[in-house]
Protein backbone atom coordinates (compact mmCIF):
# COMPACT_ATOMS: atom_id res chain seq x y z
CA UNK A 1 0.00 0.00 0.00
CA UNK A 2 1.55 3.36 -0.80
CA UNK A 3 2.05 6.01 1.96
CA UNK A 4 0.26 8.95 2.36
CA UNK A 5 2.61 12.61 3.14
CA UNK A 6 1.99 14.60 6.48
CA UNK A 7 0.33 16.63 4.22
CA UNK A 8 -2.81 14.47 3.61
CA UNK A 9 -3.32 13.73 7.55
CA UNK A 10 -5.81 16.37 7.85
CA UNK A 11 -7.79 15.04 4.90
CA UNK A 12 -10.72 13.01 7.03
CA UNK A 13 -12.12 11.03 5.09
CA UNK A 14 -15.73 12.40 4.88
CA UNK A 15 -16.41 12.50 8.65
CA UNK A 16 -13.87 14.82 10.91
CA UNK A 17 -15.46 14.20 14.28
CA UNK A 18 -12.63 12.67 16.36
CA UNK A 19 -13.29 8.81 18.27
CA UNK A 20 -11.34 10.38 21.64
CA UNK A 21 -12.74 13.42 22.60
CA UNK A 22 -10.10 14.95 25.02
CA UNK A 23 -12.84 16.52 27.07
CA UNK A 24 -14.66 13.68 27.51
CA UNK A 25 -11.90 11.55 28.47
CA UNK A 26 -10.56 13.64 30.87
CA UNK A 27 -13.96 13.57 32.57
CA UNK A 28 -14.27 9.85 32.61
CA UNK A 29 -10.82 9.59 33.71
CA UNK A 30 -11.64 11.84 36.46
CA UNK A 31 -14.83 10.10 37.53
CA UNK A 32 -12.72 6.69 37.70
CA UNK A 33 -10.57 8.12 40.03
CA UNK A 34 -12.86 9.51 42.49
CA UNK A 35 -12.63 12.82 42.23
CA UNK A 36 -14.34 16.18 40.52
CA UNK A 37 -13.73 16.74 36.89
CA UNK A 38 -12.54 19.81 37.47
CA UNK A 39 -10.00 19.23 40.08
CA UNK A 40 -6.84 19.43 37.73
CA UNK A 41 -8.06 22.36 36.02
CA UNK A 42 -6.36 26.17 36.21
CA UNK A 43 -7.03 29.06 33.24
CA UNK A 44 -3.21 29.52 33.72
CA UNK A 45 -0.88 26.59 33.70
CA UNK A 46 2.48 26.38 33.97
CA UNK A 47 4.43 23.48 32.42
CA UNK A 48 7.86 22.11 31.80
CA UNK A 49 9.77 18.96 30.54
CA UNK A 50 12.27 18.94 33.39
CA UNK A 51 11.49 17.61 36.74
CA UNK A 52 14.45 20.12 38.29
CA UNK A 53 11.69 23.18 36.49
CA UNK A 54 8.28 22.18 37.85
CA UNK A 55 9.55 21.01 41.30
CA UNK A 56 10.70 25.08 41.06
CA UNK A 57 7.26 26.03 40.56
CA UNK A 58 5.36 23.47 42.18
CA UNK A 59 7.24 25.08 45.45
CA UNK A 60 6.94 28.41 44.56
CA UNK A 61 2.92 28.63 44.34
CA UNK A 62 2.61 25.84 46.89
CA UNK A 63 1.07 23.15 44.55
CA UNK A 64 -0.75 20.15 45.82
CA UNK A 65 -1.22 16.84 44.01
CA UNK A 66 -4.29 16.46 41.85
CA UNK A 67 -5.82 13.10 40.25
CA UNK A 68 -3.66 13.28 37.39
CA UNK A 69 -0.33 12.54 38.39
CA UNK A 70 1.06 14.61 36.11
CA UNK A 71 -0.59 18.00 37.63
CA UNK A 72 -0.43 19.88 40.26
CA UNK A 73 -2.93 23.27 41.39
CA UNK A 74 -1.74 26.18 43.49
CA UNK A 75 -2.03 29.87 43.69
CA UNK A 76 0.17 33.22 42.68
CA UNK A 77 -1.10 36.80 43.63
CA UNK A 78 -4.17 34.74 44.33
CA UNK A 79 -5.16 33.20 41.40
CA UNK A 80 -5.01 29.39 41.01
CA UNK A 81 -2.14 28.17 38.90
CA UNK A 82 -1.75 24.65 37.79
CA UNK A 83 2.33 23.22 36.91
CA UNK A 84 2.18 20.29 34.68
CA UNK A 85 5.46 18.02 33.76
CA UNK A 86 5.63 17.46 29.89
CA UNK A 87 7.24 14.67 28.26
CA UNK A 88 9.65 14.85 25.71
CA UNK A 89 8.27 14.38 22.03
CA UNK A 90 5.59 16.27 19.73
CA UNK A 91 3.04 13.28 20.20
CA UNK A 92 3.42 12.99 23.68
CA UNK A 93 3.32 16.51 24.97
CA UNK A 94 0.44 17.12 22.68
CA UNK A 95 -1.66 14.50 24.21
CA UNK A 96 -0.74 16.45 27.60
CA UNK A 97 -1.55 19.67 25.90
CA UNK A 98 -4.69 19.21 24.48
CA UNK A 99 -5.69 17.16 27.96
CA UNK A 100 -4.58 20.37 29.57
CA UNK A 101 -6.84 22.75 27.73
CA UNK A 102 -9.53 19.96 27.85
CA UNK A 103 -9.42 20.87 32.15
CA UNK A 104 -9.70 24.68 31.30
CA UNK A 105 -6.29 25.66 30.11
CA UNK A 106 -6.54 29.10 28.59
CA UNK A 107 -2.87 30.58 28.77
CA UNK A 108 0.07 27.84 29.18
CA UNK A 109 3.63 29.15 29.65
CA UNK A 110 6.22 26.33 28.53
CA UNK A 111 9.47 25.94 29.89
CA UNK A 112 12.47 23.64 28.06
CA UNK A 113 15.61 22.83 26.45
CA UNK A 114 16.91 24.20 22.77
CA UNK A 115 20.43 23.53 21.05
CA UNK A 116 22.15 26.39 20.08
CA UNK A 117 22.60 27.28 16.04
CA UNK A 118 24.41 30.10 16.36
CA UNK A 119 27.75 30.87 17.94
CA UNK A 120 26.67 33.56 19.38
CA UNK A 121 23.86 32.05 21.84
CA UNK A 122 25.77 30.64 24.41
CA UNK A 123 25.18 27.91 27.14
CA UNK A 124 22.62 28.98 29.49
CA UNK A 125 21.30 31.78 27.60
CA UNK A 126 17.61 31.89 27.24
CA UNK A 127 15.23 31.58 23.90
CA UNK A 128 12.14 32.59 23.93
CA UNK A 129 10.37 31.24 19.93
CA UNK A 130 8.54 33.48 18.32
CA UNK A 131 7.50 30.77 15.30
CA UNK A 132 9.04 27.73 14.06
CA UNK A 133 10.30 25.26 11.60
CA UNK A 134 7.86 22.20 10.89
CA UNK A 135 9.64 19.67 11.11
CA UNK A 136 8.05 17.03 13.47
CA UNK A 137 4.86 15.17 12.64
CA UNK A 138 2.19 15.96 15.10
CA UNK A 139 1.51 19.43 13.76
CA UNK A 140 0.21 18.00 10.25
CA UNK A 141 -2.77 16.20 11.90
CA UNK A 142 -3.86 19.75 13.18
CA UNK A 143 -3.09 22.14 9.85
CA UNK A 144 -1.52 22.08 6.70
CA UNK A 145 1.93 22.86 5.03
CA UNK A 146 0.42 26.29 4.42
CA UNK A 147 0.54 27.16 8.28
CA UNK A 148 3.36 29.04 10.01
CA UNK A 149 3.89 28.11 13.27
CA UNK A 150 3.85 30.74 15.75
CA UNK A 151 3.05 32.55 18.78
CA UNK A 152 3.04 36.09 19.77
CA UNK A 153 0.46 36.75 22.51
CA UNK A 154 0.57 37.74 25.88
CA UNK A 155 2.04 34.84 27.10
CA UNK A 156 4.69 35.15 24.77
CA UNK A 157 5.24 38.97 25.74
CA UNK A 158 4.82 38.66 29.48
CA UNK A 159 8.32 35.83 29.01
CA UNK A 160 10.01 38.06 26.68
CA UNK A 161 9.57 40.77 29.57
CA UNK A 162 10.64 38.59 31.90
CA UNK A 163 13.58 36.92 30.60
CA UNK A 164 14.67 40.44 29.83
CA UNK A 165 14.59 41.55 33.58
CA UNK A 166 16.81 38.48 34.31
CA UNK A 167 20.63 38.39 34.31
CA UNK A 168 21.00 36.00 31.28
CA UNK A 169 20.83 37.00 27.84
CA UNK A 170 17.20 36.27 25.87
CA UNK A 171 17.09 36.01 22.28
CA UNK A 172 13.97 35.41 20.30
CA UNK A 173 13.13 34.45 16.83
CA UNK A 174 12.57 31.29 14.89
CA UNK A 175 14.02 27.37 16.16
CA UNK A 176 13.57 23.72 14.38
CA UNK A 177 11.60 21.60 15.33
CA UNK A 178 12.11 17.59 14.68
CA UNK A 179 11.31 14.83 15.88
CA UNK A 180 14.60 13.01 15.24
CA UNK A 181 17.45 14.64 17.60
CA UNK A 182 19.53 11.70 15.74
CA UNK A 183 19.01 12.89 12.57
CA UNK A 184 20.43 16.91 12.92
CA UNK A 185 22.49 16.69 9.89
CA UNK A 186 25.54 19.38 9.81
CA UNK A 187 24.78 20.11 6.39
CA UNK A 188 21.07 20.98 7.37
CA UNK A 189 22.61 22.44 10.97
CA UNK A 190 24.82 25.10 8.71
CA UNK A 191 22.05 25.96 6.63
CA UNK A 192 19.09 26.59 9.18
CA UNK A 193 21.80 28.75 10.79
CA UNK A 194 22.06 30.84 7.69
CA UNK A 195 18.83 31.17 7.58
CA UNK A 196 18.19 32.60 11.00
CA UNK A 197 17.04 29.53 13.34
CA UNK A 198 18.23 30.01 16.60
CA UNK A 199 18.20 26.77 17.56
CA UNK A 200 17.18 23.34 17.66
CA UNK A 201 14.18 21.48 19.81
CA UNK A 202 11.51 18.71 19.19
CA UNK A 203 8.22 20.19 20.35
CA UNK A 204 7.48 24.33 19.85
CA UNK A 205 6.47 23.84 16.13
CA UNK A 206 3.36 21.56 17.18
CA UNK A 207 2.45 23.84 20.20
CA UNK A 208 2.13 26.65 19.02
CA UNK A 209 0.20 25.04 16.07
CA UNK A 210 -2.32 22.93 17.78
CA UNK A 211 -2.40 26.54 20.37
CA UNK A 212 -3.31 28.41 17.26
CA UNK A 213 -5.85 25.29 16.09
CA UNK A 214 -7.33 25.31 19.30
CA UNK A 215 -7.86 29.27 20.35
CA UNK A 216 -5.26 29.61 23.51
CA UNK A 217 -2.47 31.44 23.97
CA UNK A 218 1.11 29.55 24.90
CA UNK A 219 4.56 31.16 25.29
CA UNK A 220 7.48 29.51 25.41
CA UNK A 221 10.89 29.97 26.91
CA UNK A 222 14.09 27.67 26.20
CA UNK A 223 17.37 27.13 28.16
CA UNK A 224 20.55 26.86 26.04
CA UNK A 225 21.33 22.92 26.91
CA UNK A 226 24.16 22.64 24.32
CA UNK A 227 25.90 23.44 20.96
CA UNK A 228 24.95 21.60 18.04
CA UNK A 229 27.02 24.01 15.79
CA UNK A 230 30.06 22.51 17.34
CA UNK A 231 31.41 19.69 15.75
CA UNK A 232 32.26 18.05 19.65
CA UNK A 233 28.23 18.60 20.56
CA UNK A 234 29.29 20.94 23.63
CA UNK A 235 26.67 20.15 26.10
CA UNK A 236 25.49 19.92 29.62
CA UNK A 237 22.94 17.27 29.78
CA UNK A 238 22.54 16.04 33.60
CA UNK A 239 25.15 18.56 35.51
CA UNK A 240 24.70 20.72 38.31
CA UNK A 241 25.03 23.88 35.55
CA UNK A 242 22.01 22.50 33.75
CA UNK A 243 20.02 21.79 37.13
CA UNK A 244 20.77 25.37 38.15
CA UNK A 245 19.62 26.88 34.63
CA UNK A 246 16.82 24.88 35.01
CA UNK A 247 15.57 26.68 38.22
CA UNK A 248 16.19 30.36 36.60
CA UNK A 249 14.04 29.47 33.96
CA UNK A 250 11.23 28.51 36.62
CA UNK A 251 11.57 31.92 38.07
CA UNK A 252 11.48 33.25 34.55
CA UNK A 253 8.09 32.02 34.10
CA UNK A 254 6.68 32.75 37.53
CA UNK A 255 7.89 36.41 36.86
CA UNK A 256 6.39 35.78 33.70
CA UNK A 257 2.95 34.82 35.31
CA UNK A 258 2.49 37.38 37.56
CA UNK A 259 2.57 39.40 34.72
CA UNK A 260 -0.46 37.73 33.38
CA UNK A 261 -2.12 37.67 36.57
CA UNK A 262 -1.72 41.36 37.02
CA UNK A 263 -2.68 42.12 33.54
CA UNK A 264 -6.15 40.68 34.48
CA UNK A 265 -6.82 42.19 37.71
Amino acid sequence: MPSTSPFDWIDAAGDDEPVIDPGRHMRELAERAGAAEDSASAPLVLASFMQTTVDAIAEAIDAQPTWRNSVQVGALDGSPVAVAKLVAGAPRTIMTFEELIADGARTLLIGGAVGSLQPHIRIGDNVVPTSARREEGTSYHYAGPEHEAAASGPATHALLEAAREDARPVHEGRVWSTDAPYREFRGKVARYAVEGDLGVEMETSALMTVAAVRGVDVGLILTVSDHVFDPGWGNIFGTDEYAANCVDMAQVMLAAARRLIAAEA
